[in-house]
Order: structure tokens, then C-alpha cells, then sequence
């Protein structure tokens, strides 16, 4: 466990934006292949000096950026593999919050905007959860109706690990759920139909959404082998075979967990092809591309 996370959070976050900010100028390379045609075309008097002169400069900015580029990876690897021992620095509960310890510094935003960059390729200030709100003032607790604050802390943060340790390819939980999604097509098909529909369904309105809008279901087997399959694949999401619930039920009536919409998201990041060295997918606005996943699951 770092003594000091929050500090040295910020301080690698920092350095991963000016990296950022020095490899993302593409404006020169540009130039300076313009200029080295023109010179090799052969052109004289002050504007060759000018050119030359200004191309020795692009070409030094393209060697630190090259080096830039290999430091950025390594940074970014530096800052999964802190995250995949997240311990930030916290003071007690208090009126539904966890403030930041005052002898550390709080969180950055920075931080916050690179670790979901390298999750899922779309930086944001925060982390949000449905039942809480990992951020610069500390950790919110939405609801702690089911659950003590104690148990949503350390359910949050096991997430914000697994997911970083997902994405140094170390052994994580996620990889698993994933694996047992592949192994059961329909319980996929029902998780992804909760988080599209955003809100709680009765097992009525995820049939019909899912015959809905999944096609190539249809034409392969029968409405009524579809109608059972996919309570089957319900059943098993609410099921015990899980280390955490990916779907809760009450009164008949269904809801993604955070970890499930988690590992949903990760999941479909493969399916789509946009893994780690790829687009990844915005966590708040999933891609349901069906048959996409539909093909990542036949593999």
C-alpha cells in the first residue's frame, strides 16, 4: 500500500497530461515534412537557411516526442499498477461522505481524468457509481440503505482495482465474469438490455426489448426457446455463481450493479474491438452493438 496515494496519484496524473499535451501535436510533423521536401527539391539564399534552420528544430521536437511517447506508456502503466493498490488517503465518515484526509492532498482532478483515460479512452472528473461518487472532495455515498458506508467504500474500490489490474493483465475478477458471460450468450444478452434501458425491467419488458432488437436471435431459434433461454440467462445473472452480484432482483423487478454495468462495459470494450491499445467505449454511454458481441462471445 503507498503511505502517501494521493500525493503520488497527482504527481505521476500531471506528468501523464504533459506527456499527453507533448505527443499530441501533430502540426509539426507536418511541417516538417513539407519543409524537408522542399529542401531536398533544392531552393537557396535566406529561405534555405530559414528552412533549414526551423527543420533542425522540428526535428529535435519529433525526438522528444518519440521519447515522450515511450515515457507515456510507461506511465501509464505506472499509474493501472498504483490503481491496482488503491488506498486513497481518507478521513472518517461524515453526512454521507468520506473527506480526504486533511494531512494529505485531495485527489486531483487529474488523476481522475487519466485513469478513466486509460479504462475507457474517455477522461472524466470523476468516477460515478450508482450508489457512489469517487471524486475531488472525497468519496459520496449515495445510498446506504442495503449496505453499511464501510462495505460501499470497499466495494468501490474493489472495482477501481480489478479494472486496473484488468488492465495490466494480472488475475482479476472481472476476467472471470467476462469468461462466464462468453460461456452463457443470453445472460449476456439480458445485461446488456438492463444497461440500455438505464432503469429497473420487469422480466416482461427485457424479453420483449431483447426480441426487439435482437434480430439474429430470432431467425436462429424459436420465441419460445428464446423466452426461456433468456429467463434462463436472467436467472443466472441474479445467481450465486457470481463473487459479486452483476444483477440485483427485488419483487420481480431487475437492476444492473455497478459491478456488473463494470464488467459489462469491459466486456463489451472487447467485443467491440477497442481494447487496451484501442478506442475504448465512454463508461455513461455504452455501445450495444449485438451481433458484435454476439461474435466476440462465439470465440
Amino acid at each position: 500500500m503507498v503511505e502517501k496515494f494521493n500525493e503520488r496519484a497527482n504527481t505521476i496524473a500531471n506528468e501523464y497530461w504533459r506527456l499527453k499535451e507533448v505527443t499530441a501535436d501533430k502540426a509539426d510533423a507536418a511541417r516538417l515534412a513539407e519543409i524537408e521536401k522542399l529542401l531536398e527539391k533544392g531552393i537557396g539564399g535566406k529561405l534555405q537557411e530559414q528552412l533549414a534552420a526551423e527543420a533542425k528544430t522540428l526535428r529535435k521536437e519529433k525526438e522528444d516526442r518519440s521519447s515522450a511517447s515511450e515515457k507515456l506508456e510507461e506511465l501509464k502503466k505506472e499509474i493501472a499498477e498504483l490503481t491496482a493498490d488503491l488506498a486513497p488517503n481518507l478521513d472518517l465518515f461524515v453526512d454521507d461522505f468520506f473527506p480526504y484526509d486533511s494531512e494529505h492532498e485531495p485527489i486531483s482532478e487529474a488523476y481522475f481524468m487519466a485513469i478513466t483515460d486509460i479504462f475507457f479512452g474517455s477522461p472524466q472528473p470523476s468516477i460515478k457509481f450508482k450508489i457512489a461518487t469517487f471524486s475531488t472532495a472525497g468519496i459520496k455515498v449515495n445510498s446506504t440503505d442495503e449496505n453499511s458506508p464501510l462495505t460501499i467504500l470497499g466495494y468501490v474500490i474493489m472495482i477501481i482495482q480489478e479494472t486496473a489490474k484488468h488492465m495490466l493483465g494480472m488475475e482479476n475478477i472481472i476476467d472471470g465474469c467476462c469468461k462466464l458471460l462468453k460461456q452463457n450468450e443470453y445472460a449476456f444478452i439480458a445485461l446488456g438490455t438492463l444497461i440500455k434501458a438505464g432503469r429497473v425491467l420487469m422480466l416482461k419488458e427485457l424479453k420483449e426489448i431483447s426480441k426487439r432488437e435482437d434480430r439474429e436471435y430470432k431467425e436462429l431459434v424459436s420465441l419460445s426457446t428464446y423466452d426461456k433461454e433468456l429467463s434462463n440467462g436472467v436467472a443466472y445473472l441474479v445467481s450465486d455463481e457470481w463473487e459479486y452480484n452483476m444483477v440485483k432482483e427485488l419483487s420481480g423487478e431487475y437492476e444492473v450493479t455497478d459491478f456488473g454495468e463494470w464488467v459489462w462495459r469491459i466486456c463489451n470494450v472487447e467485443a467491440s474491438g477497442g481494447e487496451r491499445e484501442g478506442k475504448r467505449k465512454n463508461i455513461s454511454t455504452p455501445n450495444l452493438d449485438i451481433h458484435k458481441i454476439i461474435n466476440f462471445l462465439r470465440r
